[in-house]
């Protein structure tokens, strides 16, 4: 999950049906059909039109079907019916049993949507899953060849390709390379002087364009003064990118944050439900003392620095360089109910 009090179902036949994703949260009315009884008080069921695995301390009935309310305790989905004839006496809650799906599961998923069974190819299925795309196996594969032709950029390559067909744009193959030197802090020898150009116009056409990403790259500039107390040498400390994703009612979701600076990688990825930052993961690696403290320390200093501005950070994780990089789509996970996705 990536925010608390919320678990996204998925159905199994995703390349025909695309990602028939429903969100589940707290407060949220959803329909419950019993489909059979499996015994010791466990049946087999529909939540909102996705079979699940049910767990009731109250005989259900095979074939009965109910509206129920969506709760989240000690980690686990509840559903209790609203019909309190249903349920009798006592909390009459539903448990409803979920697992995240493994490497392995994901893998098998990719091969039955015709994708090569490898890391792109999973990554180019979260992307969709992160930003609410159907999921097209004909787009996916489409987006695999072309991100490889951008060698040891292949993921960010997705990324981009991906965030531009959602808004409907199109980029040749040389703005998509200026871009993604862009947004990846490194510097290319100049052979013509147009290629800033380029990338600013790329970026200025995906943040024109209404959809999920904006993409804003920064610098951080000190200017020296001379002798006479005017500004002057203009120096580099820093670079990096702040990456927005909203949801089709222009809310925040996602905000992440990477950064160049002292020798060091900083990246941030902040989970928003509505205006309150749920979830805060973060990753600091390169040289110099602050890199060989443990993750615990950090996550503590973090907290302080946090606290020092009046922001509640939500739950502060500490994660893999490798999850938090480009849009941060490593974080996303696929669940399964009853064995299926």
């Amino acid at each position: 999950m990536a925010s608390t009090g919320a678990v996204a179902i998925q159905s199994a036949r995703l390349s025909q049906l695309g990602i028939n994703r429903q969100v589940l949260r707290e407060g949220t009315t959803v329909l419950v059909r019993v489909i059979g009884d499996r015994g010791n008080g466990k049946y087999e069921g529909s939540v909102a039109g996705v079979r699940v695995q049910l767990t009731s301390a109250k005989p259900l009935k095979p074939g009965e079907s109910f509206t129920a309310t969506v709760s989240v305790k000690n980690g686990q989905i509840i559903v209790t019916p609203k019909d309190t004839g249903i349920i009798g006496t006592g909390t009459g809650e539903i448990a409803l049993h979920f697992n995240e799906v493994s490497d392995a599961q994901l893998f098998t998923l990719l091969e039955s949507l015709g994708l090569p069974a490898d890391n792109l190819s999973s990554s180019i299925l979260k992307s969709f899953k992160q930003m609410g795309l159907k999921m097209d196996s004909n787009l996916a594969n489409k987006i695999r060849n072309l991100a490889l032709r951008f060698a040891g950029k292949e993921k960010s390559a997705a990324e981009i390709l991906s965030l531009l067909n959602q808004k409907g744009l199109e980029a040749d193959e040389e703005e998509i390379k200026q871009l993604l030197f862009l947004l990846e802090g490194e510097e290319e020898k100049q052979k013509s002087g147009n290629k800033s150009e380029t990338k600013e116009k790329l970026i200025n056409r995906i943040n024109s364009t209404e959809g999920a990403w904006y993409l804003l790259p920064f610098e951080l500039i000190e200017f020296g003064k001379d002798s006479a107390g005017t500004a002057a040498e203009r120096q580099l400390l820093g670079k990096g990118c702040i990456r927005l994703l909203f949801d089709s009612a222009q809310n925040l979701k996602l905000l992440n944050l990477d950064c160049s600076y002292n020798n060091q990688k900083y990246l941030f990825s902040l989970t928003y439900e509505g205006r309150k930052i749920t979830n805060t993961y973060f990753n600091v690696s390169g040289e110099g003392a602050d890199g060989e403290q443990n993750p615990d320390v950090k996550i503590l200093n973090l907290k302080k620095h946090f606290m020092a501005c009046n922001i509640n950070p939500g739950k502060i994780d500490w994660a893999e360089k490798e999850l938090l990089e480009g849009n941060a789509s490593g974080l996303e996970n696929f669940v399964s109910f009853g064995g299926r996705i």
